[in-house]
């Protein structure tokens, strides 16, 4: 998605991460975020907003929605690296085979991921932002069941409770789909709530009956469940806004938000 979602030239790939995630305090930790997947150019902001707050670890899950129409109900990409213009970052293979042996319906399959940018655009700000090593176990869902996601928000806590590192899990998560601006964030105020509750269960209902419905609803419930099952106890919100503030189209907008889960 380089040089469409975000900058294929090195450098500006760095100016633009760093232009959107200057760290005005030293960043916090968190047991994860959700980060928005959409172009930079639209929801750049919101994204380095999130970033820079959280103290990014070495290990990081990523979990985001198929845009492509896999197969695939479940992607786990359980070797090999995503590639970015800043760099490889190499999947966590021994963290994704201990996570498969605890979630059996993850699919072991790369090619879901290949072309698809809800993961891969919000990489260049871990990469920028996080350490040398950073590591990732990338996650692509193409199915909402709620419960397959609460087994594997359940397979995520034990693995990361079994890890003598810490972990960041991130969702990737667009909220509001093709709304008036105005009446885009009024739907999103009842999503803000839900992920601010830790409501993962209620947020997945919410997505279901609501007219406009998030992209990542499924990841954002399944991070949700996993960090507090971890002991998170609060969502705060970082930053919000829609593609309207980015001179998008106003009659038309995608809502975006960066949480902070602690």
């Amino acid at each position: 998605m380089a040089g469409y979602y975000y900058p294929a030239e090195p450098d500006a790939l760095r100016d633009a991460v760093d232009a959107w995630s200057r760290r005005e305090a030293p960043p916090l930790p968190a047991r994860a975020v959700i980060v928005p997947h959409s172009s930079f150019a639209r929801s750049g902001a919101i994204a380095g907003a999130m970033c820079a707050r959280v103290a990014i670890p070495r290990r990081c899950l990523l979990i985001g929605p198929s845009h492509t129409g896999s197969r695939m109900r479940w992607s786990l990409m359980a070797a090999g690296a995503y590639q970015t213009p800043l760099g490889e970052v190499p999947v966590d293979e021994a963290s994704a085979e201990a996570l498969r042996l605890r979630c059996p319906f993850l699919e072991v399959d790369g090619s879901a991921q290949r072309g698809e940018h809800a993961l891969e655009v919000v990489l260049p700000f871990f990469q920028r932002l996080g350490p040398a090593d950073l590591t990732a176990l990338p996650i692509v869902m193409g199915a909402e069941d709620g419960g397959e996601i609460s087994r594997l928000a359940d397979a995520i806590a034990q693995t990361v409770r079994m890890s003598e590192e810490p972990w960041l899990l991130i969702a990737s998560a667009d909220l509001s789909q093709h709304e008036p601006r105005d009446r885009a964030v009024r739907l999103d105020r009842a999503v803000i709530e839900r992920i601010a509750a830790l409501d993962g269960a209620g947020l997945l209902r919410l997505a279901r009956e609501r007219p406009a419905r998030m992209c990542g609803a499924g990841a954002a419930a399944c991070v949700l469940q996993a960090a507090a099952a971890l002991g998170a106890s609060r969502g705060t919100l970082v930053r919000y806004g829609t593609s309207a503030d980015a001179e998008g189209d106003p009659h038309a907008v995608t809502g975006y938000a960066g949480f902070l889960i602690e």
